[in-house]
C-alpha cells in the first residue's frame, strides 16, 4: 500500500506542541498555527513556489516527511464548491476576501487537515474556478494539518511502503 508522503520545510522533526491548537486569524485565509506541508511529489508545491519567487531555500537537511493516518479526515479543495462546503466565517470588513475558512469549526467537526490540490498539472482534470483569488495566500498546492494526532512522522512510515 502506498501512502501520500508530505514534506514540511523549516524543521527536522515534528513538534506537536508548536502550532496547536489552531486558531482563526481575523480577516485572513490562513489560520494561526497548524503544520504546513506539500506533497513530496507535487508538481507545484512549497519548494517550487519558493524557487519561482526566490523566497527562501528549501533544504532537505531542514525538513521532515510524514503521512496522514488512514482514518484521517482530509478536506480537499480543487473547486469553489469544495471550498464553499467548508465552514466559513462571515467577513463584513473585507469584501475583497470572498471566503474565510473557519478552521476552529473544522477541528470541531473532525477535519484533520485541509489540502489545496489546484495549482499543479496533476490536478488539471479536476481543478476548476479561480481559487488563486479565493484562497489568496495559499500560493501552491499544500496541506494544513489541523490535528497533530493525525500524522505519522517519517521514521514510522516504513511499514506503509512496499
Amino acid at each position: 500500500m502506498n501512502k501520500q508522503i508530505y514534506i514540511h520545510y523549516g524543521s527536522t522533526k515534528f513538534d506537536p506542541t508548536k502550532g496547536f491548537p489552531i486558531k482563526n486569524e481575523e480577516c485572513w485565509v490562513k489560520p494561526i498555527g497548524g503544520l504546513w506541508a506539500s506533497r513530496k511529489n507535487a508538481s507545484f508545491g512549497w519548494k517550487d513556489w519558493c524557487e519561482v519567487e526566490e523566497f527562501e531555500d528549501c533544504e532537505i537537511s531542514n525538513s521532515f516527511d510524514f503521512v496522514m493516518k488512514d482514518e484521517s479526515k482530509i478536506a480537499v479543495i480543487s473547486t469553489l464548491a469544495q471550498l464553499k462546503a467548508l465552514p466559513q466565517i462571515e467577513n463584513p470588513r473585507y469584501h475583497s476576501i470572498s471566503y474565510l475558512i473557519d478552521f476552529e469549526e473544522c477541528v470541531r467537526r473532525g477535519v484533520d487537515a485541509i489540502e489545496l490540490c489546484w495549482y499543479g498539472e496533476e490536478y488539471r482534470h479536476v481543478a476548476s474556478d479561480n481559487l488563486h483569488f479565493d484562497l489568496y495566500g495559499w500560493d501552491c498546492d499544500s496541506i494544513i494539518v489541523l490535528n497533530p494526532e493525525a500524522i505519522v512522522p517519517a521514521y514510522n512510515t516504513a511499514l506503509f511502503y512496499s
